[in-house]
This record gives C-alpha cells, structure tokens and sequence, in this order.
C-alpha cells in the first residue's frame, strides 16, 4: 500500500521525480549498511556479501534504468489505461500470492519468491509508463527494486535476529500507509486499516471461536492403533 500511494502521489505530481530518488538513495543506503551489520550479528561467514560486488551490481543497474527510462516511459503509448491498470492489479495479486514469507531465505530469491519478484517488477514498469518525465520513470523503478527485491531480504534477516523489530517495522509501514492514503482518499485508508486489523486480530480470534463447532470423524482410513494388553500374574 505504501508503493502503490507513493505511485498516486507520483503520478498526479504532488511528489517531485527528484525528490524520490533522494529518498531511495538514502533507503538503499541506510538498508546496505544495516544489512551488513545484520550479517555480522548473524556470525554466518557465506552469507556475508562483498562490498565492492554490491556496489557494482548497484551501479550496473542504476546505468541500466538510467537509459531505459525514456523507451519504458513510451513503452504503453498504445495501450489503454484501462488495459494497464487491470493487468497492473492482476500481476499484484500473483506478487502477493507467491511471495516468500517465510524467514528462512536470506541469502538469495528462490522459486515462488522469483514468481513474485518478477510480477512487481514487471507490474512497476506498467505503472512507470504511465508517468510524464523520464526523472519519474527513473526514480519511481530504482525505488521499486529496493522495495521489492532488497527490502524483503533485509527483513527476512531483522526477522533472525528480532522478531519484535520486524512486527515493530510492520506496524510502522501500515500507519505509513494509512496516512498517505488518508490524504488521497479518505474511505481507501479507513477500509485498508479495517482490513489489516480484521485480518491481524479478528480472523485469529473467529479461528479459535470456530473451534468449539469442530468435529473430528474417525474411520476406516485413519492410521492403525495398536492395542497392548497388559497381563499381570
């Protein structure tokens, strides 16, 4: 929700191109440096990664969007918005499904988290054809790919060392989200809390209220019990 709000503010011109590129800067940077110390604490020598292949790999990249933008801000000219906006939702709903929550890969994106990585991606570019100036287009994808590939995996290794500074980062990000859309559109931000908060307390609950109505139905398929007499003399 936060992505998809700093898209809006993007795409009516209340957030400038410059500005979100600093701001991606200073997340990846921030994010390097506490994924690195992360990777000491962890004391797990292969998961530690090279200093100048990162930087590299990042500068690569950076060049690579740099002079895609403007043939990715044109890339859409011929297709509807409505055509964009339709497929951009579908590719989230597979990023959601297939995205890795698990906390157990830290070191690199493995199958389905690749199927979820390659949805947001490819749903980012639909989104950055829609902006007017290749700065925007620029930004908004650099900013994609720290939120989407980087960010997921400087949780996942927060997660290993405190679960409490994950679940705090969370709560932080949904209030993000809700104060940014409370600017754009009231009722999508209530609604969005509502969701989160029936989703994070109250389907929890009804799971254990429902459980008084269980019936467990044994028969012929269930697993053979032996039965062990006991003689004494």
């Amino acid at each position: 929700m936060v992505f998809i709000a700093i898209f809006i503010n993007l795409y009516r011109g209340s957030l400038a191109g410059d500005t979100l590129l600093y701001f991606s800067l200073a997340l990846t940077v921030l994010g390097f440096v506490s994924w690195d110390l992360l990777s000491i604490v962890l004391s797990v020598p292969e998961q530690r990664i090279l200093r100048f292949s990162v930087v590299k790999g990042a500068l690569l990249i950076v060049l690579f969007l740099f002079g895609l933008s403007p043939v990715l801000r044109t890339l859409t000219e011929d297709t509807s918005s409505d055509t964009i906006w339709a497929m951009t939702v579908l590719l989230f709903c597979v990023n959601l499904a297939f995205h890795d929550y698990s906390a157990g890969n830290i070191t690199n994106i493995r199958f389905p988290g690749s199927v979820s990585l390659n949805a947001a991606v490819l749903a980012s570019v639909l989104l950055a054809s829609q902006l007017d100036s290749n700065l925007s287009v620029f930004a908004f994808l650099a900013f994609s790919l720290t939120w989407f590939a980087l960010f997921p995996i400087f949780r996942r290794y927060l997660k290993r060392i405190s679960v409490a500074a994950s679940a705090a980062i969370t709560v932080v990000l949904v209030l993000v989200a809700t104060f940014m859309f409370g600017y754009i559109l009231r009722p999508i931000a209530m609604l969005f809390m509502f969701i989160t908060l029936f989703i994070t307390f109250g389907c929890p609950l009804w799971l254990i209220w429902v459980q008084r109505y269980k019936n467990e139905i044994h028969g012929p398929w269930d697993e053979a019990r032996p039965i062990v007499h006991h003689y004494y003399h």
